[in-house]
């Protein structure tokens, strides 16, 4: 039953990403179709030919301008963004009305497809459920680049008498987008005889570069960050935000090797890696995910609070009681299963919260002695009374 839902859940996300794809798409078609549209390559036909020349053309500006903001909204999609889905929802029939204005030779792929994506993004109000979460550093990014255009547009209307070609507050943010780009056209410029308004030029020129440099390099870190974190084999945020009923596997050496091949037949795993490099795991279904395991952060992003337990196996029993600790802070009723190098670690394992301890040592050491003394093979036996002996910690919901 749970592979049932599991592989509907799959098709449906699927059925999903294609939609994102398809909305994509769309924006490029909206893109194309504006620009040829606006330079008169597409011919004219019934309702454009109706229209006076200036509203076509603004049919086909605003056209490449929606399909450049629908595009950047697909990103949002890909994310699963919620505010993504409402933009979209508001872009596509928005295109699909400009496309019946500029009525051009394009303009009938555009409407289908417009009308295919808003039937099929519709109903999917429910995938599109992830929020937006900026850090402080990026909020404060986007005021200053949004500041940066106050100051020019105010600054040059209110000097408007010392510019050449500035008569109105629109005249004025051209300037200061033209200004601030280093593109200077020309068209608009201080007077000069206007020392003032040269020096509040200059202003604009630095503020404004340097506003956009920072916001474009704050605001895209993360973009890059999931490329080099795909590139290097992690799992991105979206993804481990999907997970459920999944096993936590804290740490990454030799021991948790055999551990993972035991459970990637009959669950979903998610491992906490401390390298940068990519791990020598050759299950690509096996989720990882880099940072800290003795850190709240780290466990937040693995989902704790739906996983269905925590295997702690390393070589180093000193951060394995410490993961243990801040394991169990989080969550009072998680099952941890960890294991101990050294067999006097057991009880401090023990005493930070682990449910059960195994000591790989101990385990080999009676199975080899007990095999030696009898001939046969004891492992089921070694294992049992082990395990009877460990005292697994009952859990808070078992108290």
């Amino acid at each position: 039953m749970i592979d049932v839902v599991k592989k509907k859940l799959a098709n449906y996300l699927t059925k999903s990403g294609r939609v994102v794809k398809l909305v994509a798409v769309l924006s490029v078609l909206s893109i194309v179709t504006g620009m040829a549209t606006v330079a008169g390559d597409a011919s004219l036909n019934l309702i454009a030919d109706r229209l006076p020349p200036s509203a076509t053309e603004s049919a086909g500006f605003t056209g490449a301008l929606t399909g450049f903001l629908l595009l950047l909204t697909s990103y949002g999609l890909r994310r699963q963004w919620r505010v993504a889905w409402y933009v979209a929802l508001s872009l596509v029939p928005a295109i699909t009305v400009q496309g019946i204005l500029q009525s051009s030779a394009l303009s009938t792929p555009l409407i289908l497809l417009s009308i295919v994506v808003f039937v099929m993004l519709l109903p999917k109000r429910d995938v599109f459920d992830a929020s937006v979460t900026l850090t402080n550093t990026q909020v404060a990014a986007g005021v200053a680049l949004i500041g940066a255009q106050v100051y020019g547009t105010i600054g040059t209307y209110s000097l408007r008498d010392e510019f050449v070609g500035i008569d109105t507050l629109l005249d004025a943010f051209y300037f200061t987008i033209v200004t601030g780009s280093t593109v200077g056209y020309g068209d608009a410029t201080p007077v000069p005889e206007s020392g003032f308004a040269r020096l509040f030029a200059l202003s604009v020129v630095i503020v404004s570069t340097a506003t956009f440099a920072v916001a474009l390099g704050v605001l895209l870190t993360p973009a890059i960050e999931n490329r080099f974190t795909e590139a290097l084999g992690m799992t991105k945020d979206a993804e481990l935000n999907q997970l459920s009923d999944h096993i936590i596997i804290a740490g990454q050496d030799q021991l948790t090797i055999p551990i993972i091949s035991n459970l990637q037949s009959d669950c979903s795993l998610l491992l906490i890696s401390e390298s940068e490099i990519a791990p020598s795991i050759s299950e690509p279904e096996i989720s990882v995910l880099q940072g800290s395991r003795t850190t709240n952060e780290t466990f937040e992003r693995a989902r704790l609070d739906t996983a269905r337990a925590v295997v702690i196996a390393t070589e180093d029993d000193a951060t394995d009681i410490m993961t243990t600790i801040t394991v169990r802070q989080q969550d009072d009723d998680i099952w941890i299963v960890a294991a101990a190098t050294n067999q006097e670690n057991i009880e401090k394992l023990r005493f930070a919260g682990a449910n059960m301890i195994i000591s790989p040592a101990l385990v080999g050491g009676e199975l080899l002695a007990e095999s030696a003394r009898t001939q046969r093979d004891t492992a089921t036996e070694v294992v049992q009374r082990l395990r009877d002996d460990s005292s697994p910690t009952p859990s808070k919901t078992e108290r």
